[in-house]
């Protein structure tokens, strides 16, 4: 272990360990109240520009869960625990290949009420005490995470377009398991191509960074509203509102965990769903959209949903995949594919 600092934008600093030396990686810090699932938290492309702090006191137990990674790499800076349990050393190599650090000897629960004091710093990690230079993620995460080429999944008779803004692979799964098949599209597909591919429907993905600074994604999805049933899932449900003419707030901490209550306000039915995301759509905007609020954060109160039925479209801002987490919400896509098959 080499002997480093954890540096906050509010001039905060703590003494930490590192399992790579000579690290200096600058990120947005973020926690999970995730316990199991950390491999599928590590892979999920939404995570990419952020340095993850796990508020569960020991990781490493199980060392990699490969068979249900989602993606093919860690895209987190570093990954900050308490304690590194990793008895065969599996999780530690794979994190190191990929030039990731695991930082540890910090108390993650004390740092983790500290973030939700001051929000959502930027952060370095470095052998120095020097700040984070730069202060905000900017654009441009999307591109770095979505595929440049068109790839398919499944056979089945149901077609879906999957625009790719950073998709985690139990998205695909989940679909394929319902009979459909999958093409993947990147960030930027012509939406020409959507509507003359004989698809049944688009499913927008989950991705990183701040919604509002997408607008060529925000406008190939205006130019599909009303012509093709949509779902959108996580940042995809933000760009949906987005091109309907909502606007989205950044939250004060985000929500990033496996164990956060949403409310169905059609059925009034509670479920405990799979979140990470750090931007949520702005109820006060949606009075110019015809979009209605289908679902809402227990704690925060905070929209979790929307949908425009004559338009055909909704979206849900938590994980229904899960992925890691509860699968209460599987029953989203059973809805989305049976959608698709009566239309």
């Amino acid at each position: 272990m080499y002997q480093v600092a954890l540096s906050l934008s509010d001039g905060t600093s703590k003494s930490c360990l590192s399992t790579i030396d000579g690290v200096d990686i600058e990120g947005e810090l973020v926690f999970t109240t995730a316990y199991p699932g950390y491999s599928q938290s590590i892979t999920d492309p939404s995570y990419h520009g952020q340095i993850l702090v796990f508020a569960f006191p020991c990781i490493g137990i199980y060392g990699l869960d490969e068979v249900d990674f989602q993606s093919s790499r860690p895209w987190v800076k570093a990954v900050v625990v308490q304690r590194l349990q990793d008895t065969e050393g599996t999780f530690e190599k794979w994190l190191a290949k990929w030039g990731v650090p695991v930082i540890t000897g910090l108390d993650c629960r004390s740092l983790v009420l500290k973030l939700r004091e001051i929000d959502t710093p930027m952060a370095r990690i470095s052998e120095t005490r020097e700040p984070p230079i730069v202060d905000t993620l900017g654009g441009g995460l999307v591109s770095e995470v979505s595929s440049s080429a068109v790839r398919n999944y499944g056979s089945g008779s149901t077609s879906v377009a999957l625009i790719d803004y950073g998709t985690k692979m139990d998205i695909v799964r989940r679909l394929v398991d319902r009979g459909c098949s999958v093409t993947l599209l990147p960030h930027s597909v012509d939406p020409r191509l959507v509507l003359n591919g004989d698809f049944d429907g688009v499913l927008l993905s989950n991705g990183p960074g701040d919604p509002s600074l997408l607008p060529e994604e925000i406008g190939v999805v205006r130019e599909l509203l009303g012509k093709i049933p949509i779902l959108g899932i996580c940042l995809g449900c933000q760009i949906l509102a987005l091109a309907c003419g909502a606007e989205t707030v950044r939250l004060p901490y985000g929500h990033r965990g496996g164990n956060h209550p949403v409310l169905d306000l059609r059925t009034g039915r509670a479920m405990v769903t799979s979140q990470n995301h750090g931007y949520a759509i702005d109820e006060s905007s949606l009075k110019n959209t015809d979009l209605d609020i289908s679902f809402r954060h227990l704690s925060d109160g905070t929209v979790e949903g929307i949908s425009d039925p004559a338009l055909r479209i909704s979206g849900v801002q938590f994980h229904p995949e899960a992925g890691a987490g509860p699968m209460d919400g599987l029953w989203i896509f059973d809805d989305f594919v049976d959608t698709l098959r009566r239309t």
